[in-house]
């Protein structure tokens, strides 16, 4: 994995755990905060974050392979990542010390902090590239 790709997943998973905190946050505003609240944050956050990590290796192990064979691999990775993303959620909904809600939010924005992520590293790319010319 390549120092810019490390340096992605690390604030993929940085920005996952502050909106984690922002999330706990409000419900604690709402009158909703609790333990399994922040069990649920760091069961979602931590799913979420090595979703990520699992994704990223996979596409730098097959990057430099076949591209046919590299597409089948990352798909097949997409898929093992759906199925344990299904079964995180059926784990905090049948487990009593987790708050599902609290688990599954995270999967809704971690979208939200790949483009944020996706953005800076253009941002930073854009000004590395003025500064060489």
């Amino acid at each position: 994995m390549t120092k810019s790709v490390k340096t992605d997943v690390l604030r993929v998973c940085a920005g996952n755990f502050i909106l984690g905190a922002v999330m706990v946050l409000i419900f604690a505003v709402i009158g909703q905060f609790s333990l399994p609240v922040i069990w649920g944050a760091l069961l979602g956050n931590a799913f979420v974050s090595l979703s990520f990590f699992w994704l990223a290796v996979s596409v730098s192990k097959n990057v430099e392979k076949d591209p046919e064979n590299a597409r089948k691999r990352v798909s097949a990775t997409y898929t093992y990542r759906l199925l344990a993303m299904a079964a995180m959620v059926v784990i905090a909904i049948k487990l009593p010390m987790f708050n599902w809600v609290a688990a599954v939010v995270p999967l809704f924005y971690q979208r939200l902090v790949i483009t944020v992520v996706g953005k800076l590293r253009v941002k930073e790319d854009s000004k590395k590239e003025v500064a060489e010319n």
